[in-house]
């Protein structure tokens, strides 16, 4: 019996390990990103502007009551798509979501259909626009070094 209870935890083990998320394999449908630090909401406020700052990136949107910032839209790597990350701030955590559209227009019957931005989540293969948008968030939480993070993903 007890080599049925060593075997039997042995396995458990095995699964979990396999499921875990690190930062470079997040789930599928991953749309928020949970930035996990030491620091006070003031803290990771100021963290999260000289972060953007740092590496180009421009604030358009900044709410101090509600410590939150949103950046403005910024092309993918590629070029295909544009995007722009949203911030929010709390004492031991940042919370990081986007936004993301296609650059590409479609003409119907001579007019432009252009595209809107909807939130950016982990979808599509590889190369794809929506994968760019997504790698271009998750690129931008690497940056925040020192951290732990886990991943909201969307249930349907």
């Amino acid at each position: 019996m007890k080599i049925h209870l060593i075997i039997l935890l042995f396995l458990t083990s095995i699964i979990a390990i396999g499921q875990v998320n690190t930062i470079d394999k997040p789930p599928k449908k991953t749309w928020k990103i949970l930035i996990k630090n030491s620091n006070s909401k003031e803290d990771n406020y100021k963290l999260i502007g000289q972060t953007l700052i740092d590496n180009d990136f421009s604030i358009e949107k900044r709410d101090i009551d509600y410590l939150t910032l949103e950046t403005t839209p910024k092309a993918t790597d590629d070029n295909t798509s544009s995007y722009y990350l949203k911030f929010v701030a709390k004492d031991n955590l940042i919370v990081l979501t986007g936004m993301g559209k296609s650059l590409l227009t479609m003409s119907i019957g001579g007019i432009n259909i252009n595209n809107e931005y909807s939130k950016i989540r982990n979808i599509g293969m590889r190369g794809s626009v929506v994968k760019e948008q997504f790698n271009s968030m998750l690129n931008f939480a690497k940056l925040f070094i020192d951290s732990e993070f886990e991943f909201i993903a969307e249930q349907n």
